[in-house]
């Protein structure tokens, strides 16, 4: 996956982390943009070295009795207020996705895009992890699910 993240840092990954960098700043300028920079910061890391990596919500990385319930209200307000945009951007990916399953040679990169409209959409209660830690997180919710 290194070589894959590498290639892509090269050609793709730079201007979109840089370009996703610029709209977290201009988020950060305001309190209610805040928790969007925040998610906005977690894209850019998918946008620059996507391959290895796994979009997870807050629910299922922490347990869904561990993220508060203010968290979770406020996070679906912010979500609302960014949705316009991040449909647009869904779009975008999706489209470059669709073009890239098109040629065949590039169905990993389209994937990679459909990841990233799928993060975009939605993207705050959401993080960035390596597969490692997805999986072990859905374990160990599993099994506190089971103790239940």
């Amino acid at each position: 996956m290194g070589l894959f993240n590498l290639i892509w840092l090269i050609f793709v990954g730079w201007w979109n982390a840089l370009i996703i960098f610029i709209l977290a700043g201009f988020m950060a300028l305001t309190i209610i943009g805040w928790p969007i920079a925040k998610s906005l910061v977690q894209f850019a890391k998918l946008s620059a070295f996507p391959f290895g990596k796994e979009v997870v919500k807050d629910t299922e990385l922490k347990g869904s009795s561990n993220v508060s319930s203010v968290s979770k209200i406020g996070g679906l307000i912010a979500n609302i207020i960014w949705l316009p945009l991040g449909l647009i951007m869904t779009i975008v990916f999706l489209f470059w996705g669709i073009i890239c399953f098109i040629t065949i040679i590039f169905i990993p990169v389209g994937i990679v895009y459909v990841r990233m409209g799928r993060f975009i959409i939605w993207p705050i209660g959401a993080k960035v992890v390596t597969k490692k830690q997805a999986i072990a997180s859905a374990v160990v919710n599993e099994m506190e699910k089971r103790k239940t």
